[in-house]
């Protein structure tokens, strides 16, 4: 159905705020969720939410942004313990630091455990990128998802990557999990009543199946290869930074753990000329939409562009269509409080 943006977001504001959330962090977390309306991000979007508020005690408790503490600081490198709160606000006290460490030093790294989840790092990553920095961040998809290649139990996490790159434009962006699907899909399948995504999931005998109820683990993407990445990104995101990794980043009642994520921000313009470093970006991505097509395709899109299209559609019109579930769902969360 269709939902004016406007109106969506001050009733789910609304929802936060009646709840003992403050008004500067009700902005700052529902507007990650928003985002990923607009973006068509449609796992991590107003289905998140509607996943993410059945619990007012927990939302109320994750957003407390005096409880997050730095542990660990020097010139280029931060430890954060964001003490269980809400990922939207770590993350953003560790955009401040990256875009300041950086720009002073070059890079910077930030490193941050018990913390809830981000949503998309690729967002976070763009929002450095306005700052003209490279950013790659590293999150802990939320504890024991994935199998490994060939095997049925799941251990590792999703462990979803987010880079961005500064050009003449707007940036390069790739948001991803490096499974084949984000574990979010079998919450959305669930919500909607709907099969899931062809070859992603897998129930307990190891067969592939579509069915949400049935999904005991997601398979990593790109086979052998993705599965290697995801090695790599969970240890990044879990021994790394202090955070919890493999079968220990779950807890006997079943919940996940909080979440680690490690974030890298780079100023090119400590290695050459910044103006020309995003030129020759924006001339690079010129070069790939113009080259050869398969029959199939129309067009070559840029990582990020679909997204970008999307966005500026349903700011353009002022609305985007959701799934009446979701808003009847919304409806009655609001009117209970």
């Amino acid at each position: 159905m269709r939902v004016k943006i406007n109106e969506i977001r001050k009733k789910c504001e609304q929802i936060l705020i009646k709840s003992g959330v403050s008004s500067k962090a009700t902005k700052i977390i529902f507007s990650d969720y928003l985002e990923g309306e607009l973006l068509n991000k449609k796992s991590h979007g107003l289905s998140a939410f509607v996943n993410g508020v059945y619990d007012i005690e927990r939302i109320l408790e994750s957003s407390k942004t005096e409880k997050i503490k730095i542990t660990k600081d020097d010139a280029v490198f931060t430890l954060i313990d964001g003490q269980g709160q809400a990922g939207q606000l770590v993350a953003e006290m560790a955009r401040k630091i990256l875009i300041k460490k950086a720009k002073k030093f070059g890079i910077a790294m930030v490193g941050t455990y018990n913390t809830r989840a981000i949503l998309r790092p690729g967002s976070q990553a763009e929002a450095l990128a306005k700052h003209d920095l490279i950013a790659l961040i590293f999150h802990n998809g939320g504890g024991p998802l994935v199998a490994p290649y060939g095997g049925i139990d799941p251990i590792i996490s999703t462990d979803p990557i987010g880079f961005a790159v500064p050009t003449t434009g707007l940036p390069i962006v790739a948001d991803m999990a490096t499974s084949v699907r984000a574990y979010r899909e079998i919450q959305l399948a669930k919500l909607l009543n709907k099969k899931l995504p062809n070859d992603a999931f897998i129930n307990k005998k190891g067969e592939v199946t579509l069915n949400p109820d049935d999904a005991f683990a997601a398979l990593p993407f790109g086979g052998y290869k993705g599965f290697a990445l995801g090695i790599l990104f969970e240890i990044l995101t879990g021994p790394l930074v202090n955070s919890g990794f493999g079968l220990k980043n779950n807890s006997k009642d079943g919940k996940w753990k909080y979440r680690g994520a490690l974030y890298l921000a780079i100023d090119p313009s400590k290695f050459v000329n910044l103006n020309k470093f995003k030129r020759e970006n924006t001339a690079l991505i010129k070069e790939l939409k113009n080259s050869k097509k398969m029959a199939k395709y129309q067009e070559i899109l840029i990582p990020g562009e679909r997204a970008y299209r999307c966005k500026a559609k349903c700011l353009k019109q002022g609305w985007f269509d959701v799934d009446k579930t979701i808003i009847e769902k919304i409806n009655k969360i609001y009117s209970e409080l």
